[in-house]
């Protein structure tokens, strides 16, 4: 897959490169807290999942793809943004994670914002779904920013290992983004 350029970020394939960095990110105990894995999270885990997603040339139907996410200005890994195709290609799930000393400063939407445009513009992707625990004001943000809509709460529906919380929906369907697009 091709790099996504953005006005201040790459959004670039994982590398084995990336495994430390990736660990150091998930270990970090407000980046789990939310997510779907345990701190401290363990560079072999991380080669793991860089491996499995480096065996696919890009984003293809049932599997998670994972880019890292990289300030153009200094070429530092801020963190990584994923993306989830359906069976059939037409709906698309987004997910991002960065470094907490990355996080403020915007990029996360503007990391997001361009991995959606890619699933609408080259994947023809229909609806872009995103999902989040409902007390994480900071991701809501980001979603809501670029024109997410909340769609409800499935109730006890997210486990991570033997403990549950509700997740709460958001989706933008393709007209909706080319038609904020076309505004910009």
């Amino acid at each position: 897959m091709e790099t996504l350029r953005s006005e201040r970020l790459a959004l670039r394939p994982m590398t084995m490169a990336d495994a430390e960095d990736l660990a150091e990110r998930r270990s970090d105990t407000t980046t789990a807290q939310y997510q779907a894995w345990r701190a401290p999270y363990p560079v072999e885990r991380a080669r793991e999942l860089i491996a499995d997603v480096t065996s696919r040339p890009g984003p293809m139907p049932g599997h998670w793809y994972q880019l890292a996410v990289v300030r153009l200005r200094d070429d530092k890994v801020l963190g990584d943004v994923a993306i989830w195709l359906s069976e059939n290609g037409r709906t698309a799930e987004v997910g991002f994670t960065l470094h907490p000393w990355a996080r403020g400063h915007y990029y996360a939407t503007e990391a997001t914002a361009r991995l959606v445009d890619y699933a609408v513009f080259h994947l023809g992707v229909h609806r872009i779904e995103a999902s989040t625990h409902p007390h994480n004001i900071s991701s809501i943000k980001v979603l809501e920013r670029i024109g997410f809509i909340h769609e409800g709460v499935r109730r006890e529906r997210y486990w991570v290992e033997d403990e549950v919380s509700d997740d709460a929906m958001y989706a933008i369907l393709a007209r909706e983004w080319r038609a904020r697009r076309a505004q910009d």
